[in-house]
């Protein structure tokens, strides 16, 4: 039987829920789910296969949802009491929230969709779970081409912006 560093998802909720709050940041729900997501199986590639919280994931067009903190914050945030984990499991969430939170939800959503553990679960017919230890063997978040030179308006026309290089003299 797995041992869970927290006991349930709704923990690990509140938690990014009160990271934000203390940062006057505001998570919207899909956001929420990206977040907690991502922290399980950053968790999981971190410590071998050891689960974070129990929860069950499913792919939906919009990623990785946990169903039952789908349902209960339909309606808007239920009472959050002040959550407490153990001191290395809420550094470990504060490094996953310093990562990503301020990322838009565009990005992240595009980042889990975009990869190879998304993709190999995903079916628009069906409502599949998924073991969570599978997807974070597969889990490598697609990281957006950076384009080297870039075209911006000069006062002649367009340009390409490269990176400097001195010239070289004889």
């Amino acid at each position: 039987m797995p041992k869970f560093a927290i006991p349930s998802a709704f923990d690990a909720a509140y938690w990014f829920l009160q990271y934000a709050e203390k940062n006057f940041l505001s998570f919207e729900d899909e956001k929420l789910h990206h977040l907690l997501f991502l922290a399980q199986i950053d968790f999981i590639q971190k410590h071998k296969n050891e689960i974070l919280f129990p929860s069950m994931f499913i792919a939906t067009k919009k990623g990785f949802l946990e169903p039952n903190i789908l349902k209960i914050f339909a309606n808007g945030h239920p009472f959050m009491p002040h959550i407490k984990v153990d001191k290395n499991i809420a550094v470990f969430l504060e490094q996953i929230a310093d990562k990503y939170a301020k990322a838009s939800l565009l990005d992240l959503r595009s980042s889990i969709i975009q990869s190879k553990a998304f993709l190999s679960c995903f079916d628009a017919e069906n409502v599949m779970a998924f073991d969570i230890t599978e997807i974070a063997s597969l889990f490598t978040p697609k990281k957006e081409k950076s384009i080297p030179n870039r075209i911006r308006m000069s006062q002649n026309g367009p340009v390409t912006i490269s990176k400097w290089q001195p010239r070289k003299l004889k």
